[in-house]
């Protein structure tokens, strides 16, 4: 519920705005994690400076009052105020209020004479698993947001890759990658990229308590789209592993076109250094620059698989 909620608020109060001056790299961003027996939602979005007093007016008074005020408060709004073209008034606040028990965390940070970001932060403690130690504020996702732009990040998630978690991934990344004809275009090929890159952790990523932990990065640097992943891998995957990233990035484009073909008709496993699953022929067939990738251990028992893809 909270989740909706905040994503509610950043679309009827955030701004979409054009011809935002070039100092201006993104609009916003949306960042949700758990840690010390607490649910940590933070949202940055867009506003006009104009609208900063009303709001900050309504974030006070939503933090001035209890539980059963913010009820009663609720549902007068609810009965007698108007709808405007934002919603209604304070309505979604007062809900994310209520439903975490805790008072917002808010800042204003002024981009020019016309916008500035609205910095929100809600906590919401998972009484089950006792009292949480949480006691971060907005600094920590400021730095994250800057670090996430310096590096032309568009989306990062790290946690569980199984099937169920990351087809979401893929519906949230097609949703904003392809905006024109020609973006939609190469949104198609991205994707292709990324659901093999992401099936490759789901496959071969250690199990570990019941799920497969990984992190996943997309960004946009120029005119390429770049991926990132990495996970968990036992020590004895590594040389078999290696090996066939190896053999892959020897090959020139037309040999990974051959390669892919042949992989396709053939129902027998590749022999020798070509014996590579057709999940990473697709990925180096489709990277538009040869691969990077990565093993670092992790204890004697475990090594984190990094890897890289542009498109």
């Amino acid at each position: 519920f909270l989740l909706v909620e905040c994503f509610q608020n950043i679309i009827k109060h955030g701004e979409t705005v054009l011809n935002t001056p070039s100092s201006l790299e993104d609009e916003g961003l949306f960042h949700f994690k758990n840690a010390e027996n607490a649910y940590v939602i933070n949202s940055i979005n867009l506003v006009r400076n104009e609208d900063i007093s009303d709001l900050k007016a309504t974030v006070e008074l939503v933090n001035s009052l209890d539980k059963e005020s913010l009820r009663e408060m609720y549902q007068k709004q609810l009965q007698e105020s108007e709808m405007s073209a934002k919603g209604g008034a304070g309505l979604g606040l007062i809900e994310i209020a209520r439903k975490s028990g805790n008072k917002l965390i808010y800042e204003f940070e002024k981009i020019d004479d016309s916008l500035s970001y609205f910095h929100q932060q809600v906590v919401f403690v998972n009484e089950e698993l006792g009292e949480s130690a949480y006691k971060s504020g907005l600094e920590e996702t400021k730095v994250h947001y800057d670090l996430l732009n310096s590096e032309k990040v568009l989306l990062q998630y790290k946690g569980d890759f199984s099937q169920k978690s990351i087809l979401p991934l893929l519906n949230i990344v097609e949703s904003n990658i392809g905006r024109t004809p020609e973006e939609r275009a190469a949104a198609k090929k991205v994707g292709h990229v990324l659901i093999e890159t992401l099936q490759n952790i789901s496959k071969h990523g250690l199990e570990q308590r019941g799920a497969r932990d990984g992190i996943f990065i997309i960004g946009r640097d120029k005119d390429k789209t770049f991926i990132q992943a990495g996970n968990v891998i036992s020590y004895q995957q590594v040389d078999e592993l290696k090996q066939r990233l190896d053999y892959l990035v020897s090959l020139s484009k037309a040999d990974l076109v051959d390669i892919h073909k042949s992989r396709i008709k053939s129902s027998v496993d590749l022999m020798d250094k070509s014996k590579s699953g057709l999940g990473l022929i697709e990925i180096a067939k489709s990277s538009a620059d040869k691969l990077k990738y990565g093993f670092d251990p992790i204890g004697d028992q475990t090594v984190f698989f990094s890897l890289y893809v542009t498109v």
